[in-house]
């Protein structure tokens, strides 16, 4: 997966998707929302059919990209756990 960061600050970051699947910015930005140092997460799109998702992602205290990385962590452990589950029947 191809990413540019656009906006790499302290308590701000800024990461474009080469796809313009929005599947995994959401998902990325849904599991940020669970961590109360993000004060916000979200993705935007220039246009629908031709532009490129952007994460968007502000936090209080910890350093934004830290805030990313715990949260790709946590989605890993998720899928850790569904891949268990289905092995189990």
């Amino acid at each position: 997966m191809e990413l540019q960061i656009i906006k790499n600050e302290n308590k701000e970051l800024m990461i474009e998707f080469q796809s313009g699947d929005l599947t995994m910015p959401d998902l990325i930005a849904s599991e940020l929302l669970n961590n109360s140092d993000v004060e916000f997460a979200g993705v935007t799109k220039d246009h629908p059919e031709v532009g490129k998702p952007v994460l968007v992602v502000k936090t209080n205290k910890k350093k934004a990209m830290e805030a990313v990385e715990k949260a790709l962590e946590n989605i890993d452990e998720q899928f850790a756990e569904i891949k268990k589950a289905l092995n189990k029947k």
